[in-house]
């Protein structure tokens, strides 16, 4: 059975149970303040009486007490007789007047033991006159009529009442079960869809719901947001990686058939040194490639050893503007460097800090536009006990939403990669950078606005002995 008939048939069912329990349950409370209601009017006509009775006495006002009795009939249609009667069994007064004066019989008040009166009594002091007993004999018929009419009369309202609830508590029901049952449907449909790859969903007004499925609809579109930046991701990588394979496969293999087919001719010197120095080349491109997927692979496993020892960010940033001097004045790019020379070293692991280093200032040659300044520093940052080192260029930029991800594997600036010539990499540099900066218990971020160009920073500890000639130590570090 479908979730809407259950719930629906289930709430129903509770509402139908309530409702019944409820109805008796006012029946039974209403019948017993019925019952109680009629028993205090009876006491009340007597207690009348018997107030009657003993002022007329302090009055010595016979005739009111006789006036009253014999009217009091006629005010209540169920009173059979009313009767006072003195100690010695003289009746003082009676609804019936004929009957005052006599003694009493089973005529003049009716017995106890009869099935069809309801006689109720009261004894009266009546001070120096004695005492006498007030007596008021009801017909149990017309007493039962009575209740019975106001008992049918109760009946009326509970079932109309009832039923109106019932009515009422079924459509609410219905409505309930619907509101529930179909934002599930609706995401149950567009979960259909985004198992097929199609991520054009709507979710119609669910995600303006305050209650959780509100917040489930909210939720479901970032997922689907995220799978959809996933796949993209995936779709980048996978052409990244056919092209850093395919092309320096490729040429490998150009230069291999090339050198098979002048072999037997002949090769110069010249030539030999050319080819090989080509396939150099590509060989190392493959394996940067490489070495970036199984740096990757190590930092997932939660493991990466390290040499940290005492190390000059000063003297690495040189090689390193060294390495990349002939790239840069080819693109005719400016090096602006900001490195105090009092800068103290860090605790590093210098060949980490070299590749981040690599990264970060290859991303800057490689979206910086010609005439661009890349600027490179460091600052100490002595009540952290650590130290900055930042590379900033003056490119195209990185929008805020967009920051925070580059530092997510695969993922890449697409209006970079639109601007940008040649291979596109693969989007494994950044996250590399940032899980080795937080080896060192450092932490890496970027400021940048779109066409103001881009700084990223890094921060590591401090060799607190500052000894540039330390002792190496070797560690484990752990990705946390």
């Amino acid at each position: 059975m479908k979730l809407f008939p259950k719930l629906a048939f289930t709430m129903s069912g509770l509402v139908l149970l309530s409702t019944v329990a409820l109805s008796f349950t006012f029946y039974w409370m209403e019948e017993r303040s019925l019952r109680h209601h009629a028993d205090a009017e009876r006491r009340a006509v007597l207690g009348n009486l018997v107030h009657m009775t003993e002022e007329s006495f302090l009055t010595n006002d016979d005739l009111l007490l006789i006036k009253y009795t014999a009217w009091i009939q006629k005010w209540n249609p169920s009173i059979v007789s009313a009767s006072v009667v003195d100690a010695h069994g003289g009746i003082l007064a009676h609804s019936q007047p004929t009957q005052i004066g006599k003694q009493v019989t089973a005529e003049t008040v009716p017995m106890p033991s009869s099935d069809q009166v309801l006689i109720l009594s009261e004894p009266i002091n009546l001070g120096s006159h004695g005492t006498a007993t007030a007596s008021v004999g009801f017909s149990q018929t017309l007493l039962n009529q009575a209740l019975q009419a106001q008992l049918r009369v109760l009946q009326k309202r509970v079932l109309f009442v009832g039923g109106g609830t019932l009515g009422l508590g079924w459509l609410i029901t219905f409505i309930l079960a619907l509101s529930w049952t179909r934002p599930i449907r609706i995401l149950s449909q567009a979960a259909t869809l985004v198992g097929k790859a199609n991520y054009h969903i709507d979710l119609k007004t669910l995600p303006a719901r305050r209650d959780e499925l509100g917040g489930f609809s909210r939720h479901f579109y970032s997922m689907v947001d995220q799978l959809k930046q996933l796949d993209q991701m995936k779709e980048d990588f996978v052409s990244a990686v056919t092209h850093e394979l395919r092309s320096p496969l490729g040429a490998i293999e150009s230069y291999l058939n090339v050198i098979e087919d002048e072999l037997n001719q002949g090769i110069s010197t010249t030539e030999w040194r050319t080819y090989v120095e080509r396939l150099r080349i590509n060989t190392q491109r493959l394996t940067r490639f490489v070495n970036d997927l199984l740096d990757v692979a190590a930092l997932e496993r939660g493991k990466v050893s390290m040499t940290k020892q005492s190390v000059s960010i000063r003297l690495l940033i040189q090689d390193i503007l060294a390495l990349f001097s002939a790239k840069m004045g080819e693109r005719k790019l400016f090096v602006r460097t900001d490195i105090p020379t009092d800068c103290p070293s860090a605790f590093a692991d210098a060949d980490k800090i070299r590749q981040v280093l690599t990264n970060l200032l290859s991303n800057a040659i490689k979206f910086t536009p010609a005439g661009g300044v890349i600027e490179v520093g460091m600052k100490h940052l002595p009540s952290e006990k650590r130290m900055e080192v930042y590379i900033k260029d003056s490119g195209i930029g990185i929008a805020e939403d967009q920051q925070e991800r580059l530092f997510n594997k695969f993922e890449q600036v697409h209006a970079a990669r639109q601007l940008t010539k040649g291979p596109k990499g693969t989007g494994l540099g950044l996250s590399i950078c940032r899980a080795l900066v937080e080896l060192h218990g450092g932490r890496m971020g970027v400021t940048s606005r779109p066409n103001e160009g881009s700084r990223f920073y890094f921060t590591l500890p401090l060799n607190e002995d500052g000894a540039m000639t330390q002792a190496a130590k070797n560690v484990q570090g752990e990705l946390v």
